[in-house]
């Protein structure tokens, strides 16, 4: 059985070392999200993670989100 590649391992990772300070993303269509967390994962075949952010831990006052990274057009830090 052929393995799917991940083709946004370096998303995740970005996600992964911010874990707990907030990053901004912009989807394709144009709504910003706050990110604090992420869980994530793929479906069998799908080259793109599904994510939902901020709901391990639970964070107060912030929306809980799904998107694939895909669908990401830009990833905005306070370093930017």
């Amino acid at each position: 059985m052929k393995q799917t590649e991940h083709k946004d391992k370096n998303i995740i990772d970005i996600f992964k070392s911010r874990d707990g300070h907030e990053t901004k993303v912009e989807l394709k269509n144009g709504r910003l999200i706050s990110v604090w967390n992420i869980a994530w994962g793929y479906d069998i075949g799908d080259e793109f993670a599904h994510i939902t952010t901020n709901i391990s831990p639970n964070i107060d006052n912030a929306t809980i989100d799904f998107f694939f990274t895909n669908e990401i057009n830009k990833i905005l830090t306070d370093e930017e």
